[in-house]
Order: C-alpha cells, then structure tokens, then sequence
C-alpha cells in the first residue's frame, strides 16, 4: 500500500488516522522513512516506520460496498462461549481485531455487544468493544458520508434489537 499525506487509514491496534506527513528520521546512523499519523478518537500523533506500518495491516478504510458485507455481519448471530474465561476470550477478541480483517472488526463488535446484553462484560472485553465499535462506525462513517453519531444509531438499532 502506497502511503499518501491526507489519505485516511485503519491501523489495527489504534483505529481510524488521518496521515499528516511524509517524514524522515535518522536512527543510529541510518535514516528510515516514516508517516506521521493522527489518530482523532485517541488523541494522538505518532510517527511510525513504513515497514511497520506493512507489518500491522495498516490499510485503507472500508468501501461503501464493505459497508454491506460489515451490517450483514452486525445482523448474523453472535458466536461467543460463557463457558470460556473473560481472559481467553478478550484475546481472541483482540486478535480478530490485529488481524486487520474488517468482517472479523464486524463479528467482535457483535459478538460483544451481544454478550454485554447476557452478562457485564469485564474491563477488558469493554475496552476491547468500545474501541472496535468507535473504529467500526468511523470507517462506516467515512465510507457513506452519513454522520459519525447517525451511523452509531444505526449499528446499535441492529446490535440491540
């Protein structure tokens, strides 16, 4: 993925970022080529390598045609197991979500969001489903030119149905 001042992106691990610059920095004796990303909903600027940022899946916000394919998923039926630990399942939560598939976002916001109706989650898995519910209605957001506070509506009417 060629990277782009102004181009909008997902970084796994932070969410939806904007790139602001191209820039250099030397490290050691060597200079490496990085962006300089920032991220609104975390309050944060950061520079990152472009070797990391291949490394994390960096990559582009869903299409208007991944936003079909993203609300047929919110409407599926949840796959979680109660009989499993809060920990266990918060990792596998978090490694759906560092994978960087945006169907894989889709299925642990409704998937937790579904067994927050069952049972309270613990603070890991709330964290872990805030966090992808605000990267998810974001790219939504972005993707259908609708506002960011319309689209939560939207995608909480079909969670908590």
């Amino acid at each position: 993925m060629e990277f782009k001042v102004g181009q909008d992106i997902v970084y796994p691990e932070y969410g939806l970022g904007k790139i602001l610059e191209i820039k250099h920095r030397k490290v050691g004796r060597r200079r490496i080529k990085g962006v300089v990303i920032k991220f609104p909903a975390m309050h944060m600027k950061v520079w990152v390598p472009e070797d990391r940022l291949r490394e994390t899946k960096v990559r582009k916000p869903i299409s208007r045609y991944m936003v079909k394919k993203v609300y047929k998923v919110l409407r599926s039926r949840a796959r979680f197991r109660l009989g499993t630990k809060a920990k266990e399942r918060a990792q596998g939560y978090k490694d759906k979500i560092l994978s960087g598939d945006p169907v894989e976002l889709a299925e642990t916001v409704r998937d937790l969001v579904r067994l927050s109706i069952k049972k309270s989650l613990n603070v890991r898995e709330a964290e872990i489903a805030n966090a992808a519910l605000r990267t998810l209605v974001g790219e939504i957001s972005l993707a259908t030119g609708k506002d960011y506070e319309t689209v939560k509506e939207e995608v909480e009417s079909i969670l908590y149905r």
